[in-house]
């Protein structure tokens, strides 16, 4: 697979084609020491991700690795195709293979069939796995926010909440709002706002008399704008760049984030963390902590230098670049594992259990409860 790598300079973004499949050429540590072996038999750790800049850490890492080199201890280096060399303290402690999931709500299903080691995904996707107990734990925080309401373009009757649920409340036919998946985060998150403001709703699956909102499941992020633009749906909710997408492409009109609708609770949302297997944690604990202090510079580098990691993530994703910066500028990238990401994660847990998504030990509204089966932050770097 061939990409083009990108350095930050002082002045300047300058692009250029690397070769894949070749190997790259020995690296110096962060002080400019001496060469890295990067040849050097390590363990292979599976990292998954989806093509989105929720997951930017990802792209950032893999694209930009001489320049994080030149700032971090820790920082990737191509070896070909989807393998790169992890290298701290300017030694090569693991291989990284990149591996994408076609869907961030499948990253759990493909941790727990074996297929990679590490995940980039949804939270409330990872909670629904915890409580089916497969063992997988949330290990880092990550990103918050980037969730939109998108209605068509052409639709001058909604601006906001307000006018989108009196819309509702007044069309002749209920209106069809997609989701990506069921446990995605933007669904339940919908789901609590109607719920508050006295919508009646149902899913298409089983729709129910006097429902003014009917919610489609599109069965996949992309097939949302496809089909608002087809009439199948006439307001969507997603993370973005979707959103962004719609707007850039006139089909249609973000209204408002997701963060801002009623009850209030869910500003500054969870929306991505960093989870990994128990098969990782209790083999390659040290491994997995490299692999955190790697993404939690990328985060830095992301907070720091916005435009320069917007272009990693924009050729990596194949987004253009003005979408893209778009998009990052409605979320919020940040690893710091505080009171409030804690009080935020029991807020989403408890909506989820106020819809009954839970059926395992996670129905129990117990912080000590969720501590033992959902997280993991002994890793995290200091």
């Amino acid at each position: 697979m061939s990409r083009n790598r990108i350095l930050s300079m002082t002045a300047a973004i300058v692009l250029f084609a690397a070769g894949c499949g070749e190997p790259a050429p020995p690296a110096s540590d962060v002080q400019g020491n001496a060469p890295v072996d990067l040849t050097a038999e390590t363990p292979v750790i599976r990292v998954g991700y989806v093509k989105q800049d929720h997951h930017s850490a990802m792209f950032v890492a893999a694209l930009l690795g001489d320049v994080m080199s030149g700032l971090y201890p820790v920082y990737l280096a191509p070896l070909g195709g989807d393998y790169y060399a992890l290298v701290k303290d300017g030694v090569k402690v693991a291989e990284i293979q990149a591996v994408q999931s076609q869907g961030a709500m499948e990253v759990p299903n493909n941790m727990n069939a074996g297929l990679f080691d590490i995940g980039f995904g949804g939270v409330t996707a990872f909670a629904a796995s915890a409580d089916m107990g497969t063992g997988i734990r949330i290990i880092s925080p990550l990103h918050f926010n980037g969730d939109m309401l998108v209605v068509a373009s052409d639709n001058v009757q909604v601006n906001d909440w307000d006018s989108f649920v009196q819309w509702a409340m007044e069309s002749p036919v209920p209106v069809t709002v997609g989701f990506k998946s069921p446990s995605a985060v933007a669904v339940i998150l919908l789901e609590g706002a109607l719920q508050h403001s006295e919508v009646p709703y149902s899913y298409q699956s089983n729709p129910q008399p006097g429902s003014r909102v009917i919610l489609y499941n599109a069965q996949g992020e992309a097939n949302l704008n496809p089909a608002l633009t087809e009439g199948i749906v006439q307001a969507y909710v997603s993370n973005n760049p979707h959103p962004a997408l719609a707007e850039h492409n006139g089909i249609g009109r973000v209204v408002c984030s997701l963060s801002d609708l009623p009850p209030g609770i869910f500003g500054d949302h969870p929306c991505c963390v960093l989870a990994a297997t128990p098969g990782i944690l209790a083999e390659n604990p040290d491994g997995t902590a490299a692999v955190l202090e790697l993404f939690s510079y990328a985060t830095d580098y992301i907070n720091t230098h916005r435009d320069s990691a917007a272009a990693a993530v924009s050729e990596w994703c194949g987004v253009p670049l003005e979408v893209t910066l778009e998009s990052m500028a409605s979320s919020v990238y940040n690893v710091s594992l505080d009171d409030r990401f804690m009080g935020n994660m029991h807020t989403v847990l408890d909506h989820m259990r106020s819809l009954g998504l839970f059926t395992g030990p996670l129905s129990q509204a117990d912080p000590a409860v969720e501590e033992a089966v959902l997280y993991d932050f002994s890793l995290l770097p200091d």
